[in-house]
């Protein structure tokens, strides 16, 4: 989600004639588009900090600084008397907004009765990590929310800079449409990573995305499928539909019936589903289209009742595994990867061997596994005690991982002897690589006279399997 939001921010400031560069050296302004899904994604940020040039503007946004408006925790008389207002007004219904919130003593001079919906906040001088981090990095200039993107020519006039811009503001961050930039993580510009959603209802115990973003909204149909034929005529051939609860969409099957549709495309996947909105249908699709790819990553993340249930999850294992049958029953070989968080509190030995037996059930191809750390600000910080010591998580962990690689080369020798069409990701004298359709690492074994670029659709056979990787050779048309 990063890269596409990243994409959106890059859209909007080439638009007010911002030039972009990759090289940081090279750079006037140091965007950091951020992550909080775990602490340690904001400690990395914080100690990237360091190292730049304080001759350089440094711009922060998204879950790093809008879940900290909520903490109370930190506390100054530094702080602007209004610091607890906050900037969780939903979408404004304007298109010149008054912008407020760029110093702490415009906060402390504002009458309440001069506030009306047409204000827009920047996350930024009632900020208490801005102020935090300021003492430290005094070249930090600007926090804001990334749904106010659209509405970055109006911030930066505000601050002092002469803007222009071709297009009108609009007040919908979602109807940002980021034409000729990639919004992949890869390195190609093959795919394109579409949000269909953003917010989320679900309030997982461990999970601070709704406190960074509050609660959910569905893009439309139409607004969706229009970003996807553009990023096609962009040469995109892969499409990847996201959000926390991709399918929880209440039009996704009919999303994904459409786009298959589109003239251009290759691939389509979607990430990250829910177990409890799929649909037979859906599932249907996975089995009857081929260009929808045959893989499910479905984060389950225990298969113990207690502990889901004090996860919040909203199923139970007996459910996950009559999931599982659901994708197996179906008439083309699907790859299922999960998530699981090992030493969630309170969790037991029992819990965990629960946990082993849907993971043996289950088969999984690949198996994203998170060591629990309570997570300042979510509902299982506040009241479940972190009560499981390190070294029992990390057995857990290991204990998982050798099941994993002992299930993903049995996986992987099925494999041996079929052709697919991969995108090759990148290369080097001897090899490249990607992922299969099926979300496979492979290693490439190149020939050295085909000539074979990065963004290069290949057809390739499986000649060699080990845990976690195939090895492919190409094969001549």
């Amino acid at each position: 989600m990063n890269y596409a939001d990243s994409a959106r921010i890059k859209a909007v400031l080439t638009n007010c004639w911002f030039l972009y560069t990759e090289n940081i050296e090279e750079s006037d302004i140091i965007i950091f588009d951020t992550c909080s899904v775990r602490q340690k994604s904001e400690d990395k940020i914080t100690g990237q900090l360091k190292e730049i040039n304080p001759n350089k503007k440094i711009w922060i946004t998204w879950c790093m600084i809008q879940h900290n408006l909520r903490n109370q925790k930190i506390t100054s008389k530094e702080l602007p008397e209004n610091l607890k207002r906050g900037n969780f007004l939903g979408y404004l219904q304007t298109k010149n907004p008054e912008i407020i919130g760029i110093t702490a003593d415009e906060i402390n001079t504002l009458n309440k009765n001069q506030l009306t919906h047409e204000t827009i906040w920047i996350n930024h001088a009632f900020n208490p990590l801005f102020y935090t981090l300021k003492k430290k990095q005094e070249n930090i200039e600007l926090f804001r929310r990334i749904d106010d993107t659209w509405f970055l020519p109006l911030i930066l006039q505000k601050l002092g800079y002469q803007i222009q811009h071709d297009q009108e503001v609009t007040n919908e961050y979602s109807k940002i449409i980021p034409e000729w930039f990639n919004t992949s993580m890869n390195n190609h510009k093959k795919t394109a990573y579409i949000p269909i959603s953003s917010w989320c209802n679900q309030f997982c115990s461990y999970c601070i995305v709704p406190y960074a973003r509050w609660l959910e909204k569905h893009y439309p149909k139409e607004q969706i499928i229009e970003e996807a034929k553009r990023h096609l005529v962009s040469w995109c051939k892969e499409i990847v539909l996201l959000w926390q609860i991709v399918n929880k969409h209440p039009d996704f099957v009919d999303i994904v019936k459409d786009v298959l549709k589109l003239e251009g495309l290759e691939r389509l996947r979607y990430t990250s589903p829910y177990p409890n909105f799929y649909t037979p249908e859906l599932l249907k699709l996975h089995e009857t289209e081929s260009k929808l790819c045959p893989h499910i990553h479905i984060p389950f993340q225990s298969g113990s009742n207690t502990v889901l249930k004090a996860m919040r999850r909203g199923y139970t294992s007996e459910q996950a595994k009559e999931f599982i049958d659901n994708i197996r029953n179906l008439k083309r070989d699907i790859s299922i990867t999960t998530d699981i968080i090992v030493g969630y509190p309170d969790e037991t030995e029992k819990d965990f061997q629960e946990t082993l037996d849907l993971v043996k059930y289950g088969k999984f191809d690949m198996i994203y596994i998170g060591i629990y750390s309570p997570r300042p600000g979510t509902y299982a910080h506040k009241n479940h005690p972190d009560n499981i010591d390190r070294k029992t998580k990390r057995a857990r962990r290991d204990n998982l991982n050798e099941i994993l690689k002992k299930t993903s080369q049995e996986n992987n020798q099925k494999e041996i002897g079929q052709i697919r069409k991969i995108i090759v990701d990148k290369k080097d004298e001897n090899n490249m690589y990607w992922y299969t359709d099926n979300m496979k690492q492979i290693i490439i074994i190149n020939k050295s006279d085909f000539k074979i670029n990065v963004w290069d659709f290949v057809n390739v056979r499986i000649i060699k399997a080990i845990p976690f990787k195939l090895y492919w050779e190409i094969v001549e048309n």
